[in-house]
């Protein structure tokens, strides 16, 4: 699990967003399953819109690319999350990563926080309709998704167990 220091100040993004680049830089072959948290594209706490949106510019293509090339070259199933594009805003998004570098599914949470919805303005048009969990096999391994606030929603916990997830 990769779990960098967080800041509250907005002017320490560009260190924050180091840190996690150089501790994905120590992980190795040894390690089958890498875990980052949530939002890697804004490493530190984005109180505007502007801040947000320039976080999303400078950060989502740069922690994709690196997560990409750390499950590559440590051979190791990655999981990052970050923003999805869509063509109704962003989505908060967990990417599954297998050992060759290439995304084999994608989690969009399901339970977005009203700063989410409201100040962040998430793409939320998926929100309201029935879907089956995500599962996502890499390498016969089975994985469900939850991120932050959908843990609070004890259904899930059923919904998942009902796919066979490892």
């Amino acid at each position: 699990l990769i779990q960098p220091h967080y800041s509250t100040d907005y002017l320490d993004s560009d260190e924050c967003f180091n840190q996690q680049c150089e501790l994905l830089e120590q992980c190795d072959e040894s390690m089958d399953i890498i875990v980052m948290p949530e939002t890697a594209d804004m490493p530190c706490l984005c109180k505007t819109k502007e801040e947000r949106l320039l976080s999303v510019e400078k950060y989502n293509e740069a922690i994709i690319n690196k997560a990409r090339e750390t499950a590559k070259r440590c051979q190791s199933i990655l999981f990052v999350n970050a923003r999805f594009e869509t063509d109704k805003g962003y989505r908060n998004t967990t990417y599954a990563f297998d050992r060759n570098g290439e995304i084999r599914g994608l989690y969009f949470k399901k339970q977005l926080v009203p700063n989410e919805m409201k100040q962040e303005e998430m793409d939320i048009s998926y929100e309201f309709e029935h879907e089956e969990p995500t599962v996502v096999e890499i390498d016969g391994i089975r994985f469900g998704f939850l991120t932050c606030y959908d843990f609070y929603f004890y259904e899930a916990f059923a919904n998942i167990a009902r796919q066979n997830v490892d």
